[in-house]
């Protein structure tokens, strides 16, 4: 869930997970699920993997991150 309500933490919101998948994607050109996944629960902890799936649909949908077929990986739309 995007909205907020009183027993969200924002430091596992999808936002906050979001500009750390975003960060992580203008490091590397390219990053698997697992990877990118590792390094964001490295960045916060366990608890971001519950929105870490909805953080990456949410990028998806705003056009920010492609998912390659072919490398099985995510890439940045930023980067051209």
């Amino acid at each position: 869930m995007i909205k907020p309500d009183r027993h969200t933490k924002p430091k596992y919101s999808i936002l906050n997970i979001s500009t750390i998948i975003l960060s992580e994607l203008n490091r590397f050109y390219a990053i698997s699920y697992d990877n990118l996944l590792n390094k964001v629960v490295l960045a916060i902890g366990e608890e971001a993997k519950t929105n870490f799936p909805y953080a990456l649909s949410f990028l998806f949908l705003l056009g920010k991150i492609n998912y390659d077929q072919v490398t099985d990986s995510f890439k940045s739309d930023e980067i051209k």
